[in-house]
């Protein structure tokens, strides 16, 4: 669901470029104003021979913007179409950039720019900008959702809305779903029938043999295939259990080619696809470690004082050790000591044991929940990067407790196993924070296997941009 169609990737372009603009003009204006306009806590009128005397860097001024724009989610469709905020985000952000722009002029050296120019800058351009995401969120809630429908046998189906909470979330109108099973879709169709009634459950519309019919009758936008090839599942979950496995390949069906996957090798005149093999043959893998240890050095040298600040913070709102050390699965299934800082009451699992976390879990304390939604209570784990134990970027690492169980359900979960857990991963970026295991591993499973440091950077971005707006797993 997170293809862009061209209306949306429009709307983007749109407010990229009006950004820009916008921006610029609320630069010229800003030195207009100063110019001809009295202000309060002005001496006097700026002279506008001034104006050619200073340097303008209004090139990295509107880079900064944009960024920093970004990385508030002025960018983000799903957050401008649910109630933005427009004005409150707007100001925060360009408050950011106002500092960001005081400190460019005050490191290139040109401490007589006018701080009162920014200033008004600062004010007309959260002005417009405001304006313009409140009027484009209007516009975009008012536009209909796209009618989905799912297909898959009534298990898959209710796993799916399990994951997205609501047949019709994020402005998808899911209108129905058609059933589909081993003999003709008879069992899975009754399946389904006892599901219809139930709450958040669309209604069962048929077999796939009714997919033309349906697809005119409900104005069906898009169709979503839940139902894998079962039988590939668990032979591969099989394989990749083994200790000297195989190289295992399928001959790809047209979906497989229509989707992308590239073959790997043949027999005869016969095309294959290698499902199972050695990620860490990749010759990426191998300048992993190096990069990982200098950015951990360099971000537990520069996160210091935010580190200090929570300890703090911790240490006054509630009783019990700053650091929390827990076991967790790595690589090859070696268990090791992960450090974090303390988001619940000391000793929350004492008498109930492992417990996955809630949503509106009472055991995290008011500072806990805050670190949780920022992931600065992940800041200890740089020393495990450090020490080897994990990657910055990597699949999260699980309890024992969990891998296990996740093990013996989960078609494919050891192969997650194959690298190092990481600090973020794909799937902390693209899921929430209650995405099922199953899903989770799919994005994990798509990072392994599709493995490069532009992949890394690409994560390492979309982390800051999740920090920031408090979105995620």
């Amino acid at each position: 669901m997170q293809r862009l169609g061209l209306r949306e990737q429009s709307t983007i372009v749109f407010l990229l470029v009006f950004d820009v603009l916008w921006g610029l003009v609320a630069y010229l204006l800003a030195f207009v104003v100063r110019i001809h306009v009295p202000l309060p806590f002005t001496a006097d009128f700026l002279p506008g021979r001034r104006v050619f005397e200073l340097h303008h860097m209004i090139g990295q001024l509107l880079a900064a913007e944009v960024v920093i724009l970004y990385f508030f989610g002025f960018y983000d469709l799903r957050a401008l179409r649910s109630s933005f905020r427009a004005i409150a985000n707007s100001v925060t952000a360009l408050f950011v950039h106002l500092l960001a722009a005081s400190a460019l002029y005050f490191f290139s050296g040109d401490v007589n720019f006018p701080r009162s120019v920014l200033v008004i800058y600062w004010l007309i351009n959260a002005a417009g900008i405001a304006a313009v995401r409140e009027w484009t969120g209007r516009r975009l809630a008012a536009t209909s959702a796209v009618r989905v429908l799912l297909v898959g046998t009534a298990d898959e189906i209710e796993q799916f809305l399990t994951g997205v909470g609501s047949p019709r979330l994020h402005h998808v109108d899911v209108v129905g779903a058609v059933a589909v099973g081993p003999n003709g879709s008879q069992e899975s169709a009754a399946a389904m029938y006892r599901m219809v009634g139930t709450s958040g459950v669309p209604p069962w519309l048929g077999t796939v043999h009714d997919l033309p019919r349906l697809m005119g009758e409900h104005d069906v936008e898009e169709i979503v295939l839940l139902s894998p090839l079962s039988w590939r599942d668990q032979l591969v979950d099989r394989l990749l259990r083994e200790q000297r496995r195989p190289r295992v390949s399928v001959v790809p069906s047209v979906y497989d080619i229509l989707v992308g996957r590239i073959s790997s090798g043949k027999i005869h005149d016969v095309p294959l696809i290698e499902v199972v093999k050695n990620p860490r043959d990749d010759l990426a893998y191998l300048t992993k470690r190096t990069v990982d240890f200098l950015v951990a050095a360099l971000l537990g040298v520069l996160t210091l004082p935010v580190f200090a600040a929570a300890a703090v913070a911790i240490r006054v709102s509630s009783s019990g050790p700053i650091f929390y050390r827990q076991r967790r699965v790595g690589q090859g299934g070696a268990a090791f000591v992960i450090w974090k800082l303390r988001t619940m009451a000391d000793g929350a699992e004492e008498e109930s044991g492992p417990v996955l976390a809630t949503a509106r879990d009472d055991r995290v304390t008011r500072v806990g929940r805050w670190l949780r939604a920022t992931r600065i209570d992940e800041l200890p784990q740089l020393w495990n990067v450090l020490n080897g134990t994990m990657s910055l970027i990597g699949p999260r690492p699980e309890r024992p407790e969990f891998v296990a169980r996740y093990a013996e359900e989960i078609p494919g979960y050891l192969e997650r196993f194959q690298v190092k857990p990481g600090l973020t991963g794909l799937a902390q970026v693209n899921g929430e924070y209650h995405t099922s295991a199953a899903y989770k591993l799919k994005y994990d499973l798509a990072y392994i296997y599709n493995y490069s440091l532009v992949l890394d950077l690409k994560i390492m971005a979309e982390t800051v941009k999740v920090m920031v707006t408090r979105r995620g797993v």
